[in-house]
């Protein structure tokens, strides 16, 4: 659907929502694919999304609200009365359900499970209570089950008496458990296809790979990409299964925690703001972090300030300080980024700091004395001095190497502390290097030509 398109057939729609004619804008929204519908009610005003949201079939609209981004799915819920917001969510598998609710404030979250069938609101709270970044708050409970007793004749017998439920189920594995619901094994479609009928399950089963209900998410990321399996069960401490973490689960964890990193190395400390939220809450939001950097800048400052003298009779060096601590900072933001990077892949432990300082030294010096030789040209040529030259030689190469080894050694030292190390590494990094190439061009200056 063109943009063109998608702007006329929201004003439409607004315009059908705004004068009541519901069933026109069902028959319109009900002509799109889901992923267009969404696109659509993602431009209405947001007092309209709910209504446009019940004008369509609940399971289309469970599909839609799944399409919608976080912020706009969790406030259009949440202005639905309980039971209508109870009949959408109904319609998704657990973990999307969860999802949402955990969006919601608690009084609005459980007015909507009291809502929902029995079955599924005790399903609900048992996921609800799990930490959303552990195996448990990232399963789902929609897995197919068969008892280790039962023949492949059992099994495929009850497959296709419950063919209409299971044919909604994300990943076709089929889990065998004992009489107490613990894990024995699984049983792939090849499997059961190709063994004889009178073949037990016990006999034709593999064994499973599972993860406790409580390893971080990040393990169980990890664990995925290393048996590339489509789903992973999820056991308690006794071996009974609970549910599974689908490899789209684990794709969609690691989207949400990139872009709020993203965030977060951008200076919104949540890691979370779109533009519909209030006004006041984004201002604080960003503030925070402001006000932090002015803190962290005075330090810097102090340095120019000890130095006033020296700028005054040395008017050319206020040309050459941003250029030596800017160029010490991108150098130092590129060792940060390969260390992050490290870190995550576990490439690199948190110990491992004369690794890193070796490393990234020699890079320093190589590319120290390449920025060295073409900074110390450029200057001494535009301002016609051969002393002011060397100056910003020297001052571009001991900064570029500072920088790199504080830069690979900063979120180390950070995650050590059990800190985010993409929330403050770049902030300390800017102070470190704004100080140090003032001080360097400044101290040699005061030094040596002064």
């Amino acid at each position: 659907m063109s943009e063109h398109t998608s702007v006329e057939l929201g004003e439409r729609l607004e315009e059908l929502l705004e004068e009541g004619r519901a069933r026109e804008a069902s028959a319109l929204l009900e002509s799109l694919h889901p992923h267009d519908i969404a696109a659509v009610i993602t431009d209405l005003a947001p007092k309209l999304r709910p209504q446009a949201l019940l004008a369509i079939d609940r399971e289309t609209a469970a599909t839609v609200v799944e399409e919608l981004d976080d912020d706009i799915r969790s406030s259009a819920i949440q202005s639905m009365s309980p039971e209508d917001a109870a009949a959408i969510l109904g319609e998704m598998y657990t973990d999307e359900e969860v999802d949402i609710l955990q969006e919601l404030p608690d009084e609005a979250a459980e007015a909507i499970i009291e809502h929902l069938e029995a079955d599924e609101a005790a399903e609900v709270r048992e996921l609800i209570a799990y930490p959303e970044d552990t195996a448990g708050g990232l399963m789902q409970k929609e897995i197919i089950t068969v008892p280790a007793s039962f023949t492949a004749r059992d099994t495929v017998r009850m497959l296709r008496e419950n063919a209409e439920q299971f044919a909604e189920f994300p990943v076709g594995y089929i889990y065998a458990v004992d009489e107490e619901n613990r894990l024995k094994g699984v049983v792939t479609t090849r499997g059961l296809i190709l063994c004889q009928a009178g073949a037990t399950v016990q006999e034709i089963m593999e064994e499973a790979e599972s993860v406790p209900a409580m390893m971080p998410a990040e393990e169980v990321a990890k664990q995925m990409r290393r048996t590339n399996f489509l789903a992973l069960p999820v056991v308690d401490e006794a071996g009974r299964l609970l549910g599974a973490v689908l490899q789209e689960d684990i794709q969609d964890y690691e989207l949400e925690e990139s872009e709020e990193e993203l965030m977060q190395m951008s200076g919104i400390v949540t890691g979370e703001e779109v533009r519909e939220m209030p006004l006041f809450r984004r201002a604080s939001r960003r503030l925070l972090w402001l006000t932090a950097k002015v803190i962290l800048n005075l330090i810097p400052a102090s340095v120019i300030s000890s130095y006033k003298g020296t700028v005054e009779l040395l008017p050319a060096l206020a040309v050459i300080m941003p250029i030596v601590s800017d160029m010490g900072g991108g150098a130092g933001s590129q060792a940060i980024a390969v260390t992050i990077r490290e870190l995550a892949m576990q490439r690199l432990d948190a110990r491992e700091f004369m690794t890193v300082v070796f490393k990234e030294a020699g890079i320093g010096l190589i590319n120290g004395i390449a920025l060295a030789v073409l900074l110390g040209l450029i200057i001494g040529f535009w301002q016609d001095s051969l002393s002011l030259g060397l100056l910003a030689s020297v001052a571009i190469a001991g900064s570029n190497l500072v920088a790199v080894i504080i830069g690979g050694l900063l979120p180390l030292i950070l995650r050590r502390a059990k800190i985010d190390p993409a929330v403050a590494s770049m902030p300390l990094l800017t102070t470190i290097t704004d100080v140090i190439g003032f001080w360097l061009v400044l101290g040699l200056a005061a030094a040596f030509l002064i």
